[in-house]
């Protein structure tokens, strides 16, 4: 038995996407894609937008898959933030 069939495909695509979606914004910040945390916030945005669509569940439901991975990146993102000292818009 798998991770995948013990939680769920779904919880895993959203589990395993969070990750990837952490690494890549890690590696567009040293890269220097990214300079402003504002910049990252709007691309996890659409990021996670396209990925929920792409699941075909109803309006309620993305909302809640939506809160779910913001939540799996904040603290990922917060250490992200302090280690590599985006500017930030006030």
């Amino acid at each position: 038995m798998q991770l995948a069939d013990y939680i769920g495909k779904t919880d895993f695509d959203l589990i395993h996407f969070s990750i990837t979606l952490a690494k890549e914004i890690d590696c567009k910040i040293k890269n220097k894609v990214f300079f402003y945390q504002n910049q990252v916030s709007n691309y996890i945005n659409d990021k996670i937008d396209h990925f929920i669509h792409t699941l075909h569940v109803k309006s309620a439901l993305e909302f809640i898959y939506k809160v779910e991975i913001l939540k799996m990146l904040k603290p990922k993102l917060d250490l992200l933030f302090e280690k590599h000292r985006l500017l930030s818009c006030v």
